[in-house]
């Protein structure tokens, strides 16, 4: 009998085939519909019909714009016969393809396109075809080559978030526009520090800040600081810090190319529509080439998008893939623009553990440098992170790259010196992790800030200046700005400010002196080592890959064909618990795929949880093996299962 609606023609559907569709359109898995005609009813919705036509390649869509426009019902061999007018050669498969998403239903007697497809077709232009393409042109690289070069992109991207995050930890860190984002001339200045144009300066910055590594401070004067997240990212291991950051691109809601249109990094102009599943299209183009081969230039990535997916082809997204592939070079998805395992592995293409392929592409840290001559440091790849703290304590970072430079000045040596460091301290570090010898100009510069560091001690009087040596006391009060700070001597070696202690601290230095801050005890205060942190932002727009798990598939259909909800009986006493450790328990077995009991009401069941999202939890009930989908608000307690 020939199937009266789209439910009834899934009802009729084996279960190979409802995976089949579950799988091409994970959306309709989000959440997971209670029954096959809330399934249908979904699948005909113009919002999820509108994600199906958006991924259908070019013959596929050739096929159902030709179908749009014919009577309905027609026999299949109409249909496949109109198909092959529009697609030569690719009549069953595309009929095929179209049943398989649910966008046209019914059975060889009679099919017909789900009403939605129709109405979406009709209102826009038909899609014009060559059939068959012309093949993609490409040029060829040794896999070895690419793979490097990945790699050291890879390493450059987190060496250049990591400087970033350190030049501004401390009192000059650029300044939040009123309107949000970051000033131009600030833009500039920190692509002065990496070395990079714009765009990619802005793509650091981007996913810095949606990864939560970057952000406001919320002070009055409010300025851009690296976050507290930063630091458990920079302590982190290489290939799992760049991990981080090439997931939290696959996922941002944010163009960085439009800083070359005049938008402000790091603000709400910087939003793209569609950029994620862009990014996933051109990964999956590069991916058909094969390792080691290259598109022979940007406009056949673009061409290879538009076969892939003609329905938003035109001037405006090969303007973005173009962007695209740029971002990819220089993240280290791709080497040589060949797409290098590193990327297809974090990109879920190939069948890798991405962490350690990660592992395998970019270089092992160090733990040494080598100290020159001239008061700078050379280390020859990435750091350990001890060392690498220690070291940006010290000296300033002043260039970045394959290998990083870094400069010891008197500021510098003073920074580390506050933070509670002596003379000693640092050239017993210094000399431990260089492979040269320490030179003689900065074992005095040490030994110089060292001595002259505390001569000088400022404190609350509303603040006080204490000296032992009258003589500078003199200088100190003859200087033009003394009196805008309000100094009046109280003591042969004190004098009471009644300004800024930020304001006479930084006088003192214009005299060439090395105070220190000390509390109302006397004793002196020592600035946090990391530098100044801003707190971690709620993570911005991005969108969540909704992938169709085998699991979540089996548990979905098992739900589908049998909504009986019957829930086992079993108890196992769990106490009521803080939301906060209910969560906690939640996110670790969801973590390390462990089963877990929770309650509800009055109602204990043991569940495999599968993902938590917008507050609830969808997990597959261990007794029914149907989906159960739950606020997670109303869970009383969670304990793992034994």
């Amino acid at each position: 009998m020939t199937p009266r609606s789209l439910a009834d023609d899934l009802r009729r559907r084996p279960e190979d085939d409802l995976a089949r569709l579950l799988t091409l359109r994970p959306d309709l898995l989000h959440p997971v519909p209670p029954d096959i005609t809330a399934l249908a009813a979904r699948a005909a919705s113009s919002t999820s019909v509108a994600r199906a036509l958006d991924r259908l390649d070019a013959p596929t869509l050739a096929a159902a714009h030709a179908l749009s426009r014919i009577e309905e019902p027609a026999t299949g061999d109409y249909v496949r016969s109109v198909i092959a007018d529009a697609v030569p050669g690719q009549a069953a498969d595309a009929c095929d393809h179209l049943r398989d998403l649910a966008l046209l239903w019914g059975d060889d007697e009679a099919l017909r396109l789900v009403r939605t497809v129709r109405e979406a077709l009709q209102s826009e232009p038909r899609y014009a075809l060559e059939w068959p393409p012309t093949p993609l042109a490409t040029v060829e690289h040794d896999p070895v080559r690419v793979e490097r070069t990945a790699g050291q992109h890879a390493l450059a991207t987190v060496m250049g978030i990591t400087a970033i995050a350190e030049a501004w930890s401390g009192d000059d860190a650029p300044a939040v526009l009123r309107k949000g984002g970051l000033g131009v001339r600030d833009l500039a200045a920190t692509a002065r520090l990496l070395d990079l144009d714009s765009h990619r300066t802005a793509l650091l910055l981007e996913i810095a800040y949606t990864a939560g590594l970057i952000g406001r401070d919320g002070d009055l004067d409010e300025r851009w600081r690296p976050t507290t997240t930063y630091d458990a990212w920079h302590d982190a291991s290489l290939p799992e810090q760049w991990i981080t950051v090439a997931r939290t691109y696959l996922t941002m809601a944010k163009s960085p190319d439009r800083v070359d249109d005049g938008s402000n990094a790091l603000s709400e102009d910087m939003g793209g529509r569609g950029l994620p599943l862009l990014r996933e299209q051109v990964l999956s183009v590069l991916h058909e080439l094969g390792p080691g081969v290259a598109p022979a230039h940007v406009e056949e990535v673009v061409r290879g998008v538009d076969l892939m997916a003609p329905r938003h082809a035109g001037a405006v997204r090969a303007t973005r893939v173009a962007a695209i592939s740029a971002e990819l070079e220089t993240l280290g998805f791709t080497g040589a623009h060949a797409l290098a395992a590193l990327g297809a592995a974090v990109a879920g293409l190939l069948d890798s553990d991405p962490l350690t392929t990660a592992a395998q592409a970019l270089p092992a840290p160090l733990d040494h440098i080598l100290v020159q001559a001239d008061l700078t440091a050379v280390a020859p790849g990435p750091l350990i992170p001890d060392v690498a703290r220690e070291l940006r304590l010290m000296a300033e970072v002043e260039s970045t790259g394959g290998a990083t430079v870094y400069r010891f000045t008197n500021a510098s040596i003073r920074r580390a010196i506050d933070a509670g460091r002596d003379a000693t301290t640092l050239l017993e570090f210094l000399a431990g992790v260089s492979r040269t010898p320490l030179p003689q100009p900065l074992t005095y510069l040490i030994e110089d800030a060292a001595r002259a560091h505390g001569v000088v001690r400022i404190g609350l009087a509303t603040a006080y200046l204490r000296c032992d040596d009258p003589a500078i006391l003199a200088t100190i009060t003859a200087h033009p700005r003394a009196a805008e700070l309000g100094f009046t001597a109280i003591a042969s070696t004190v004098l009471a400010i009644r300004g800024r202690i930020e304001d006479a601290v930084a006088l003192v230095r214009e005299l060439g002196l090395h105070p220190v801050a000390e509390d109302h005890d006397g004793h002196t205060v020592l600035p946090r080592p990391g530098g100044r942190r801003a707190p971690t932002p709620p993570p911005p727009a991005t969108v969540t890959r909704r992938d169709a798990t085998p699991a979540l598939i089996r548990a979905a259909i098992a739900t589908l064909l049998d909504a009986s909800g019957e829930v086992s009986s079993e108890r196992v006493g769990l106490d009521p618990m803080a939301a906060a450790d209910t969560v906690a328990v939640l996110r670790q077995a969801i973590g390390e795929a462990l089963p877990v009991w929770v309650s509800q009401g009055d109602e204990e069941y043991l569940v495999e949880p599968l993902r938590m999202s917008g507050g609830t939890l969808t997990a597959i009930d261990r007794v029914t093996g149907q989906i159960r989908s739950v606020a997670v608000a109303r869970l009383g307690a969670a304990r793992l299962a034994d």
